[in-house]
Formats: structure tokens, sequence, C-alpha cells
């Protein structure tokens, strides 16, 4: 199966007859290969090949892993041309793949095969951005933020009020053209969400399975002593069945999602604030924490986190403002009010936000 992230990545996945493999990236990467506005060659490719053992003959260069997975699962994995506009990822199969394949299909997905698309499209310029993101009138709001702050809670409070879908976890930037991609995979519930997406409603089966994940997680993190986080996936229009995709959109707020402190709009006429409020949207972006672990290496860590920092600030400048929201400050149905007046209080410093 092949699958387009717009003209910026191709992606091969090659499961050799395993057809679960097949199912669960099918499910994770369908609607955005269905969404991508396809103009040309894509700028790098990266292929997934799922294998009996890892190929002895990689070379010298190859990442080789073979990795411990939160005191349940050892998995084993090579990545040859890590950052390059060619790559590929042998994974070696696992045999609870046959009793539940997500288990391994989200460590494949989160913690390899997505950290290696992040750095080779960082490499080319484009942020795949740990980020929520809705759109209206060609103009894109988009929400970073670190894990269980909010980012979905937002996106879903906002598509109430007219907004269309650009995604809740992961969004494509590049920021150089000051263009939002959508990243529509599918939403990752956990208990909470049942209770606070706006205008949505979760199916009773898919209730169940979340509530059950929670006690099932709840027993494994006493038993290991390890934290889990054990999602269920369903698609945004499942949930929303009027759900509009957006098409790419210019860039025009950003507002990072935060846990304490206070909402602020940021002025951005600083070069030194911008450093310091790119930073702050690496530091959120999750992908690069697998992609460190899988390179082990300091010297190439500070040289990625340079260029993570230099295309964030790219994306700030680019932005029309930049706000920080405490989602624990706010009533679930005033967050699209505050985002609002955020956005206002960048054109008008007076105004209340």
């Amino acid at each position: 199966m092949k699958y387009r992230f717009q003209d910026h990545l191709e992606l091969t996945v090659e499961t050799n007859g395993r057809s679960s493999f097949d199912s669960y990236f099918r499910n994770e990467y369908e609607r955005i290969d269905a969404t991508s506005r396809i103009d040309g060659e894509p700028r790098c490719r990266i292929r997934l090949e799922i294998v009996g053992e890892i190929p002895t003959d990689l070379p010298a260069s190859a990442v080789v892993r073979k990795v411990r997975f939160k005191k349940l699962f050892t998995f084993e994995y090579a990545i040859v041309g890590h950052g390059t506009t060619d790559a590929i990822v042998y994974f070696k199969d696992h045999p609870v793949r046959r009793v539940y394949v997500t288990a391994v299909g989200v460590f494949v997905q989160a913690q390899v095969l997505e950290p290696v698309m992040y750095l080779s499209l960082l490499n080319q310029g484009i942020f795949l951005m740990h980020s929520a993101g809705v759109s209206k009138d060609g103009r894109a709001k988009v929400f970073p933020a670190y894990g269980g702050t909010g980012k979905t809670t937002t996106c879903m409070s906002l598509l109430g009020r007219g907004y269309d879908f650009l995604g809740d976890d992961l969004l494509l930037v590049d920021p150089t053209a000051k263009t939002v991609f959508a990243y529509p995979r599918p939403l990752h519930l956990f208990t909470y969400n049942v209770r606070n997406l706006q205008g949505a409603k979760v199916p009773a089966l898919t209730a169940f399975a979340i509530y059950f994940k929670n006690v099932l997680r709840f027993f494994l993190e006493r038993i290991l002593r390890t934290e889990f986080l054990i999602s269920t996936r369903i698609h945004a229009d499942e949930v929303l069945p009027d759900l509009r995709i957006s098409e790419p959109v210019d860039l025009d707020q950003i507002v990072f999602l935060k846990k304490d402190g206070d909402h602020e709009t940021i002025d951005l006429t600083s070069d030194d604030a911008i450093q310091e409020h790119a930073r702050n949207i690496v530091d959120s972006a999750d992908l690069n924490v697998s992609l460190f672990e899988i390179l082990d290496n300091a010297e190439q860590a500070e040289e990625i986190r340079a260029t993570e920092v230099q295309v964030a600030a790219t994306m700030l400048r680019n932005a029309n403002s930049f706000a920080y929201l405490n989602t624990r400050k706010v009533d679930l149905e005033q967050i699209p009010d505050h985002i609002e007046q955020l956005a206002a209080a960048a054109i008008d410093p007076g105004a209340t936000s």
C-alpha cells in the first residue's frame, strides 16, 4: 500500500501478507491520502516493511534497535537512511499481532515510523506538528500542546461553530508557504473525552471499549509500575456525521494549550521572544522524544533541535497571532469565545483576553 502526504512524502507499507497490519495502517492513513493534493513527485519517500527477521546485510549507517517496551513486549527494528529523502524501516513481526494488532501497530507507528517521517519532513522544512487544528474561510487555527492538555476537546468545541477539521493530534505545516494541511487520522479517545466532546456522540460500543481499556490500564500500571496510555481509535466523522475535512489553508492563529498559568496573547516583534516560544512548541512536539531515543546520539539531537527551533520560529513569524490558553481555567462551552478574544487581543492589545 502507498499513502501520500500531500507532495511532501510518500509512505509505502509492505506487510508481506500480514493482513492485520494492512488494516491497521489503512485505518490510520487512508483519509490523509484521500485528502492530499498531489501535483508532482513527493519530496521524500519512506518504506515500512514488516519482516520475519531483520536483514543482516544492512549498511554501517543503519540504526538497529531491540527495545523492551513498557515491560511487556520486546520489539526489533532497523532504519536505513534516516533523515534522508529515501528511508527504509524494517520491523520484525511480533506474535501479539495475531491477537491484538493495535498493541504492535501503535509502537511501530508512534515510536518508529512517524519519528522517521518527522525527521525527513523537518529536513525539507515541513513541520509534522503535535497539534490539533480547525479552519474557517481559508484560515487555520492550530493548537500545539503537550499530551492530555485538551487538543481534541478544543478542536471538537470549534467544529460545532462551523469550522472544518484539520486534525486533533498531528498537522502538516509548511511554515515558509504559511500553509496548514489536514492530517485526519483517527481520534485517540480516553474516558474524559466521552464526557467532554462538545456536540459529538461517542457510540455505546466505543464508550464501553474506552472504559474497559481504562480499567486495564489501571491494573497494568500497578502490576508493572509504569505509565500506560491506552486510547480507543475512532474517526472524527463517526462521532460528528456532518464533519467537513479542511482543504489546505493559510496559517492564521496559533494557540498553545497549557494546564497552568494565565491566558496570554504574545507580542512577537522581538526575535528573542520568537525563539523562546518556538522552543516551547518544539518541547511539546512528542515525536522528537521518540526520535532522539532511536538515534541515541546527543550531537545529532542537538543539530536536529536547532533545525526544529528554526522551522518553528519561521512558523511563528508567519502566523497572524500567537497566544497561550489555560484549558483548565475555561468552561468547555466557552473555549471558542476565549480563542476569538485572544485573536482580537493581538489586533488590539487593549482587548480583554
